[in-house]
């Protein structure tokens, strides 16, 4: 489809006639959707007499979608089992997953959990999944199939071990490689059971967690060959919730993004961000869409499930705004989204979560978030034809997510459990930092980084050689708190911090304390933050210099260098004693925003210029002729600014047209190789601007 995919879930109901059902269609269609996701995609409480069944419905829908112009996502696995491939009539309790102490998942209040492992399961959701392509892969308006909403899986069962101990074989080769990294003491893969014994490895605990990541991939890679096996034209999509990289409220399900990117056609996620009593704040869902958009090769991701309204009648602090809606929608497009798709048309009429969710009410009247989404429909229809073409620009800061650190840290965190989420905060603090000074950024994996693809930024022993020749090649990194510690097969690296980056830091390692934290900026940080006083936080690694190469640009009270410059060929290694970042997530502090303005002035880290002074938030994409704008103002009062954007490759601007179709107009005026666009964005809104060139 060439518009941009825009709808709703539609939840069937039992109590729904067809009728019902298309005329649920048709109001969609009236609030400006061209999209609808409809779950279940088979309906067992058809007529068994019906030729079509247990598909009628789900043919209707689509008949119909076809005639009002519509494209239909079917959504195959969402969270009520018993309405897919698992109905009652079928079901055993072997089916269940099973959990550490052996007894079935079979407790929960919410939805069935269930043994994707289990061969027979397998044979059902095969025999599902590829029924259902079978029935509507001949339909027009059909789109394509969400395999899994939500992905979650974990049993401690027999199939669930086989596969483990073969996994295990694959990555260690020999039974002795793997007594040596979790120092145990087995003869043969086949006496390998479910331990997580720490005192001796954390390997067993960090191995079974890699595992589970992986299975959910082999998984997913599996029913997406149920469906393709049928329908190999149109795409599979899956949902995960949220970014790994901004929360890990979501770390047991297990959670990883680039896994499910990975083994699917088209990623998306479920994206609430008023579930939690104090709600999302504005750089968490930039990070949220930051870490999906990197985690998918073409950078475009589906937001499958967008928070329409409270969870249910006794949570309304989770209530949501109409300009939330738009908040969101337009926040997700500047980061890549390819559709978006709210949670849900219309308010559940049963179960848990009844009287909540929903854009409409219970009669179907549209309430002001339905006439919001409308909004966004009229605006998302002035999008250039081309939409697809344009991207977000490549930022020139990269943050490396290492999800083998993040796994090191949950496990080494097991007896403190206030830090287990120490990792994810301390890439939270770096990137709300960047984002108050609206420098974008996006994710890599270390994986990234040993493949050289870190060379598109401006800023193990593997991972070590690629780190050096980055920064070689005239890359600056930026490092701070635990550096290096530990080796990927958990054993304490000799050299510390940085362990084969050790001669490159040109420092080591005395001692470690969690006192005297604060750094004091010296003369010798030359631009980069003299004079300035910046908070420690957590604890600082006491250091020695030994490098005459080594420039230290801080000190701790005591005098102990806190900050220290390396060159490396044209290159630059900073590294910080104490966990800055980590600090700047718990209690942010006006001097570390200074300094990390200061470096942006040495290393250019900002696409645009004075992009810090600015009140509003704003974010740009590029295309054939043109760059989108798109202007964030999270404040309750009208914002007047200037943002000043670099058009070294642009001649000349033709126009600047306004998108949302609520506000003034913009004027650009060109100085050399940077162009000076006024803009004024009412309170608590966004505005849209496109920019054409005229070569």
């Amino acid at each position: 489809m060439n518009a941009f995919p825009y709808g709703a879930v539609l939840k069937v109901q039992r109590e729904f006639s067809l009728d019902t059902i298309k005329a649920k269609l048709d109001d969609m269609k009236r609030c400006g959707m061209n999209l609808a996701v409809i779950w279940p995609a088979v309906f067992w409480w058809e007529d068994r007499a019906d030729p079509a069944y247990p598909f009628r419905t789900g043919l209707e829908i689509l008949e119909h979608a076809r005639k009002i112009g519509m494209k239909i996502i079917m959504e195959l696995a969402g969270q009520i089992t018993a309405l897919e491939y698992a109905p009652d009539f079928v079901m055993k309790p072997d089916y269940y997953a099973v959990k550490r102490d052996g007894i079935a998942r079979s407790e929960s209040f919410v939805f069935d959990y269930l043994n994707f492992n289990h061969p027979e399961v397998k044979t059902l959701i095969r025999k599902s999944f590829t029924e259902i392509a079978g029935a509507y892969k001949d339909c027009e308006a059909l789109y394509g199939y969400d395999i899994w909403n939500e992905t979650m899986f974990t049993s401690y069962d027999r199939y669930t071990l086989q596969l483990y101990r073969e996994w295990l074989e694959r990555k260690y080769g020999t039974i002795e490689k793997l007594n040596a990294v979790w120092d145990r003491t087995y003869y043969d893969w086949s006496q390998i059971e479910f331990n997580f014994w720490l005192w001796p490895s954390v390997m067993p605990h960090v191995d079974w967690q890699q595992f589970r990541k992986a299975n959910v991939g082999m998984i997913l890679n599996e029913w997406r060959s149920y469906v393709k096996s049928v329908d190999p034209k149109r795409p599979v999509i899956a949902d995960n919730i949220g970014s790994m990289v901004a929360s890990d409220q979501f770390y047991q399900r297990p959670h990883d993004d680039w896994n499910a990117a990975e083994n699917t056609d088209e990623y998306g996620i479920s994206f609430y961000p008023k579930e939690t009593p104090e709600g999302t704040p504005a750089y968490k869902r930039w990070q949220t869409f930051a870490g999906v958009h990197s985690a998918t090769a073409d950078g475009r991701f589906w937001i499958s499930e967008l928070q329409s309204h409270h969870r249910n009648m006794f949570r309304p602090g989770s209530a949501v705004h109409p300009h939330e809606l738009k908040w969101w929608s337009l926040e997700a497009i500047a980061h890549g989204a390819r559709g978006i798709v709210y949670w849900k048309w219309d308010p559940f009429i049963k179960g848990n979560q009844t009287a909540g969710r929903g854009l409409v009410d219970a009669r179907g009247t549209f309430t002001p978030r339905a006439h919001a989404a409308a909004d966004i429909a009229a605006a998302l229809r002035r999008l250039p034809d081309n939409w697809s073409e344009y991207k977000p620009e490549q930022p020139r800061v990269a943050i490396v997510f290492d999800r083998l650190t993040q796994d090191f840290v949950k496990t080494y965190a097991i007896g403190a459990p206030e830090e287990t989420s120490l990792y994810v905060h301390s890439v939270g603090g770096l990137y709300e930092c960047l984002w108050e000074l609206n420098i974008p950024a996006k994710f890599i994996t270390p994986e990234d980084l040993v493949q050289g693809k870190a060379n598109e930024y401006r800023v193990g022993p593997d991972l070590a050689r690629a780190v050096r020749a980055y920064v070689e090649q005239g890359g600056t990194v930026v490092a701070d708190g635990k550096f290096g510690i530990i080796r990927e097969d958990g054993l304490l690296n000799e050299n510390l911090p940085g362990g084969d980056l050790n001669p490159l830091l040109g420092c080591r390692l005395i001692d470690i304390d969690s006192q005297q934290l604060d750094i004091e900026l010296r003369g010798d940080a030359g631009d980069e933050g003299s004079g300035l006083l910046l908070p420690g936080y957590f604890e600082r690694n006491m250091l020695a210099v030994e490098n005459e190469r080594a420039e230290i640009w801080g000190r701790h009270p005591d005098g102990l260098p806190s900050v220290v410059a390396s060159s490396a060929g044209k290159g630059r290694i900073i590294y910080i004693s104490t966990m800055v970042w980590y600090g700047y997530n718990r209690e942010p502090k006006r001097s570390l925003l200074d300094w990390m303005r200061r470096l942006d002035e040495r290393y250019g880290m900002s696409l645009h210029p004075g992009s810090g002074d600015s009140p509003l938030k704003w974010r740009t994409m590029t295309g054939d002729g043109g760059m989108l704008l798109f202007v964030f103002n999270y404040s309750g009062e009208a914002v007047e600014s200037e943002i000043v954007l670099h058009t070294r490759t642009m001649e000349t601007v033709r126009s600047v047209m306004e998108l949302t179709g609520s506000h003034e107009g913009a004027s650009a005026v060109r100085h050399g190789d940077q162009l000076a666009v006024s803009v004024r964005v009412p309170g608590n809104d966004v505005a849209v601007y496109k920019l054409s060139w005229r070569d």
